[in-house]
């Protein structure tokens, strides 16, 4: 005799178990829920379904004999058929759909929003990155890859402006080609003294850095302050070592410059600021200060360059 059992878990959360017995010889079969008989039926032989309610609920038990003689048996709920509960499933069904294509239309809405906000946001990094570390004329994607696949190289030389404000200072630079004026722009950084580049380092007259231009279109241009000119870098070191000299006087002037000069070659020329302003507290400078400069040498191989280099 076969035996099966369902349980049924209605939309309320009611629990109901269904169960079946089917006679392997008579075929006799009987449909029980919750412990009560709802149909019985005798000598089935071939496949078969059974309908009955369970509340509101259209319930199916389908007998279907298989090619080996075998019955199958499967309990459904009838979801189609034309009943009260359907008609309501049906209605609620309906703002079911409405409500997950608002969510769906928001949801995209959403994404094209965080999509837009973060290019911007990609766009306005790039910006700030690219201010600290350079000015550019005529920025946008297509002429900075225009730059770089046609761009020429080129000095730029930097002026204080006589129009500078209260609390901005106001640089010009000049591009040059064989000494003849190119191109020209500006700048602004804050009212400082001394005045500081976006690099960081004190400004002077006539500083020069290298610069890139569109041969067709000079106007469209960038001007790297990570790339100064032989004469701005010479300038750093001198302004290095005498701060190096000055805050450490006890040391052999010698082993000053070594020491500066060896901090240079070991990490790049941009280290020098830290020697440059290391008179100053976080306060007075956020980026180079005695905090910088002495967690700059917390470095071993440094140390160790340092000592190899300047112990003479």
């Amino acid at each position: 005799m076969a035996q099966i059992n369902w349980v049924f878990l209605d939309d309320f959360g009611g629990r109901h178990k269904v169960g079946l017995y089917h006679g392997d010889r008579s075929g006799h079969v009987m449909l029980h829920c919750n412990l009560k008989v709802v149909q019985i039926d005798f000598s089935v032989k071939d496949s078969k379904m059974y309908s009955f309610f369970i509340e509101d609920e259209l319930c199916e038990v389908i007998l279907e004999k298989r090619k080996d003689g075998a019955f199958a048996y499967e309990f459904r709920v009838n979801k189609k058929i034309d009943t009260p509960r359907n008609r309501v499933r049906r209605v609620q069904e309906g703002k079911n759909r409405k409500y997950m294509a608002f969510i769906v239309g928001g949801l995209v809405l959403l994404l094209a929003g965080a999509f837009v906000g973060l290019k911007w946001y990609g766009h306005s990094q790039e910006l700030k990155r690219m201010a600290l570390t350079s000015v550019v004329s005529h920025y946008s994607k297509d002429n900075m890859k225009r730059l770089v696949s046609e761009g020429k190289r080129t000095i730029a030389r930097l002026h204080l402006s006589q129009n500078s404000g209260t609390k901005e200072q106001t640089i010009t630079y000049a591009l040059l080609a064989l000494d003849s004026l190119m191109e020209q722009g500006d700048f602004k950084v804050p009212n400082t003294q001394p005045i500081l580049l976006p690099s960081g380092f004190p400004f002077a007259e006539g500083d020069e850095f290298e610069a890139i231009y569109l041969p067709s279109d000079p106007a469209v241009h960038r001007v790297d302050f990570f790339q100064p000119s032989r004469n701005t870098t010479s300038r750093y070191i001198s302004l290095a070592t005498t701060a190096e000299k000055a805050m450490h006087p006890a040391t052999n002037p010698e082993r000053s410059v070594c020491r500066v000069l060896t901090a240079a070659e070991y990490s790049g020329w941009p280290v020098l600021a830290h020697f440059i302003f290391q008179d100053k507290t976080p306060d007075e400078n956020k980026r180079f200060n005695q905090a910088s400069y002495h967690k700059f040498w917390e470095y071993p191989d440094l140390q160790k360059a340092v000592v190899r280099n300047c112990s003479n």
